[in-house]
């Protein structure tokens, strides 16, 4: 009885197998149904990088050497690129294109000379525009106080939510043109030698809207 039952399970075992092995076929044969279908290598590792109106594309051409050129598109097709490939240089697919401003699915291919594709790779990126910048604000100064032969420069709190860097100060002592960066972190500034009682002094403050931008945002300078 014992031997009837574990060769009942065999059976039931085999088939569940072969029902497996039959339906990864059949999905396969979608992309085999008019003949043996050839594939080049993905690009792997894709990173898409945020920009000002523009993203950079980062990826691995190291699966196939037979690739000489890559399709990418987003806006469900509406907007592509096509880019050459070196097949005698670097395997290192780094290309930085305009793309409109919002959030984008790109779809990547790669195509040898035979025009065999591969299976497409999706990223999304977002590319930052007018509606982005529409929230940019300097950085707002509490006071400017001259002691000491200095002006120290206590500033506002900022928003840190929208990508808020530094605030950048110019100022002129003796006839130069000097510069400093102050974190939105810190308080206060202090210009050394510099009396804002008979001057005035410049600032702007720059935005990186997140760590993967390869864009710097900046408001106008602002005189006081």
């Amino acid at each position: 009885m014992k031997k009837l039952i574990i060769k009942q399970l065999g059976v039931a075992l085999l088939c569940a197998v072969t029902l497996a092995a039959c339906s990864k076929w059949d999905d396969y044969k979608q992309y085999t149904a008019n003949g043996e279908t050839l594939y080049t290598g993905k690009l792997d590792s894709a990173k898409v990088f945020s920009g000002s109106e523009r993203v950079r594309l980062k990826g691995l051409l190291v699966a196939d050497p037979k690739i000489s050129k890559v399709r990418v598109s987003w806006n469900d097709g509406a907007d592509s690129l096509v880019f050459a490939v070196d097949k005698a240089g670097s395997r290192t697919f780094d290309q930085t294109f305009a793309v409109n401003e919002g959030v984008k699915s790109f779809r990547i291919n790669t195509f040898d000379d035979k025009g065999n594709t591969s299976v497409p790779v999706n990223v999304i990126g977002t590319s930052y525009g007018s509606a982005y910048k529409r929230k940019l604000v300097n950085r707002p100064v509490v006071s400017s106080v001259f002691a000491s032969n200095k002006t120290t420069i206590t500033w506002d709190l900022m928003d840190f939510s929208i990508g808020a860097q530094y605030t950048e100060i110019e100022y002129i002592v003796s006839g130069v043109t000097l510069s400093v960066k102050t974190p939105v972190s810190q308080a206060t500034t202090v210009l050394d030698g510099f009396n804002t009682t008979s001057a005035k002094f410049r600032y702007r403050t720059v935005f990186r809207p997140d760590t993967t931008c390869i864009d710097l945002f900046y408001t106008e300078f602002v005189e006081r």
